[in-house]
């Protein structure tokens, strides 16, 4: 089964991941992980309507505090907001590539979880805990940033790569109204991604499979990876125990 997308208003890009399914047949609980867009576009009903459909307790912003502090949102105060800055490593133009950033997103998504690994295993830790549930993740788009945490979760969940894959690509239906956001915001405008190149808006299949593909073989794969980033044997259960039936 693949995750469930919702109409939320104001938010054009959120699903809840329960329903997926794992390599040994166990399915992802509904209603306990969601990843989303920026909720700054929520109108009052959009407001209504997440804490009656969905009713967070933690939502995990993974923007930069700059993103934070110039497309900021309120939501309900029983929710509590949590800030795991993940700095993107592509560059929007053709100076930032030629110093040393990313041209690729594949090659963004592996520096994100070496540069920004501390961010990434702090929301996997909070994911793990169940009186966090439910819990939406989300970036701005709620494509790369979203994309890599959501994607750690599930490969150390077990749910298979192609169904992880699938995940990711259903952004691409979704992202014309989020880049006409990105393009029209000012701070956007001032630090360049309103202008970026087309494949830095893209989520390809190729994209993810590739990223899966190259962690699984530099760390054995996700869990692999949150055990050298600080998580320890016991979060890995107790994210297992929490999420799945």
């Amino acid at each position: 089964m693949k995750a469930t997308e919702l109409e939320i208003d104001g938010l054009v890009n959120i699903r809840d991941l329960g329903g997926m399914v794992t390599v040994d047949g166990r399915s992802v609980r509904p209603g306990r992980l969601l990843r989303s867009d920026n909720p700054k576009a929520l109108t009052d009903r959009g407001r209504q309507q997440l804490m009656d459909v969905v009713g967070p307790k933690v939502v995990i912003d993974l923007r930069i505090p700059l993103e934070v502090d110039r497309e900021g949102y309120e939501l309900d105060r029983a929710v509590r907001l949590v800030n795991c800055p993940m700095t993107p490593q592509s560059g929007v133009n053709q100076a930032q590539i030629d110093a040393g950033m990313c041209d690729n997103l594949i090659d963004d998504y592996l520096r994100q979880i070496d540069v920004n690994g501390r961010y990434v295993a702090q929301a996997l830790s909070i994911i793990a805990e169940s009186q966090n549930h439910p819990v939406i993740v989300h970036c701005t788009a709620g494509k790369d940033r979203t994309g890599i945490t959501v994607a750690m979760t599930l490969d150390i969940l077990g749910v298979p790569h192609e169904d992880i894959v699938a995940d990711y690509h259903v952004t691409t239906k979704n992202m014309a109204p989020v880049l006409e956001r990105i393009r029209s915001a000012p701070v956007f405008k001032e630090n360049g991604l309103a202008d970026a190149p087309d494949w830095i808006f893209a989520s390809d299949p190729e994209t993810m499979r590739g990223f899966l593909a190259r962690m699984t073989t530099l760390y054995g794969g996700a869990e692999g990876w949150a055990l050298m980033n600080g998580m320890t044997a016991d979060q890995i259960a107790a994210l297992r125990e929490s999420l799945l039936d």
